[in-house]
């Protein structure tokens, strides 16, 4: 007796809770999982999550509601992506017009970029995928051209790993496939193309910058300014890389700033020149002193291999005191221009003797 009148209830509240879908233009009770319910009696349980440094933070394939119950107001949502990964967003807006959008923060960075990946229906809903990472995307959702109101719209992120990258020139079991593929995968460097990556193409100086100070995480930002008279300047209208407005200047910058370059004398820096094998052994070294991971190795340690002349020689040593040597094919052409395969060896010791790894 007592269970078939807890039924009634239950019927009777759904009943009501009916009647209110009907007259408020709500999504029907068969529509609202635990969360929109919560959403639906707590207009929008997510707040204050009104800018970047608010958002809400998201789980990797679990679905989260929200509502813009003002003009003003704005709903951010975050979710850390921690290798390069292929990343699909679906935003749901219910039938309710909203306005959604994406942006990304690189790892090591404070700039965020916006993204065009979305797709989008008549009501503002979208489905939207990439590859992107690491580093944190956000979900933005605005009222728009819409109403405000309590009614609920949903955002769900999914992210995999990325698929190995399939470059032709870097075959499974060459030299180079496993740093290079391991530094794509952790979005420091990335091919000319899909299928190309162009493992004997020479590196200029302000290019190496850039991948060592990605490969170390250190943060850019545009308040780092470069030292370097001959450094061009990234300024809006006139970026060298339309895909990264830090690049050069700002990178060169921190560089200098973490005492992972010191130029090449006289306030100059040489971006356009070639890096010379030893200047790479310089710069990554250089680095894990920096970061803790290396220091000076006993006066007794003599590598297997002869060393470059000053100033380059104590850096060499150190840095195959350490293992960075172990593995690497030759040659030790110290003064020639090092290649793609080369820099990205060094990198991919670096980042393994920090811990950078994937997860």
């Amino acid at each position: 007796m007592r269970s078939g009148g807890r039924g009634w209830i239950l019927v009777a509240a759904a009943a009501v809770l009916g009647l209110a879908t009907a007259l408020l233009g709500l999504p029907g009770i068969d529509a609202l999982s635990s969360d929109t319910c919560q959403a639906f009696w707590l207009p929008d349980s997510n707040e204050p999550n009104n800018n970047f440094a608010e958002a809400t933070a998201l789980t990797n394939g679990v679905p989260k509601t929200g509502a813009i119950t003002s003009s003003d107001d704005q709903d951010y949502f975050f979710v850390d992506i921690p290798v390069r990964s292929d990343v699909r967003v679906e935003f749901v807006t219910g039938g309710y017009l909203r306005d959604g959008s994406l942006a990304f923060q690189p790892r090591g960075s404070d700039m965020i970029i916006d993204l065009d990946w979305e797709e989008y229906d008549d009501d503002g809903s979208f489905f939207a995928r990439g590859i992107i990472g690491p580093g944190r995307l956000f979900v933005i959702v605005k009222a728009g051209m819409g109403i405000p109101s309590s009614n609920i719209y949903r955002v769900t992120v999914w992210f995999t790993e990325a698929p190995a990258p399939n470059f032709s020139d870097v075959p499974v079991g060459s030299t180079y496939y496993t740093p290079i593929t391991y530094l794509a995968q952790m979005g420091v460097v990335s091919g000319f193309s899909p299928t190309y990556f162009g493992v004997d193409r020479l590196v200029t100086r302000q290019q190496f910058a850039k991948m060592v100070v990605k490969a170390a995480g250190f943060p850019v930002s545009t308040s780092d300014v470069c030292p370097f008279t001959d450094v061009p300047k990234s300024v809006p209208g006139s970026y060298m890389d339309p895909n990264d407005p830090l690049y050069p200047d700002h990178y060169i910058a921190v560089a200098a700033r973490h005492h992972v370059t010191e130029g090449v004398g006289n306030n100059q820096f040489a971006p356009y020149r070639n890096i010379t094998l030893a200047q790479v052994v310089k710069m990554v070294v250089s680095t894990g002193l920096e970061l803790g991971v290396w220091d000076a190795p006993p006066h007794s340690y003599t590598p297997p291999f002869t060393l470059p002349g000053d100033p380059f020689g104590e850096w060499v040593r150190m840095g195959a005191a350490h293992g960075l040597f172990d593995g690497y094919p030759g040659t030790y052409n110290w003064y020639s221009p090092a290649t793609r395969g080369q820099c990205a060896f060094f990198l991919w010791k670096l980042m393994l003797a920090c811990g950078i790894v994937l997860v």
